[in-house]
């Protein structure tokens, strides 16, 4: 994510950049989507994303009360 690291809605301090992986089904790493809309089951991967916007959820962390915030930035143009 671009720009300066955000706030903590809590307790006030710069939150710390990080990443969340999660295994598919084949037991790979990947990286968690923000997908538009209602989920639909179906398709290639078990949810169907044509024509849906989805994007890399990036988390920051919170190192004193440990919250996570989830963002979904637009990717660079």
């Amino acid at each position: 994510m671009n720009g300066p690291a955000p706030e903590c809605p809590v307790c006030r301090v710069r939150m710390e950049e990080g990443h969340v992986l999660v295994k598919d089904n084949s037991g790979r790493l990947v990286q968690p989507l923000w997908v538009e809309g209602a989920a639909e089951h179906g398709g290639m991967h078990g949810f169907r994303l044509k024509g849906k916007r989805h994007y890399p959820a990036a988390p920051w962390r919170c190192p004193r009360c440990t919250w996570l915030i989830w963002f979904a930035p637009e990717p660079d143009s």
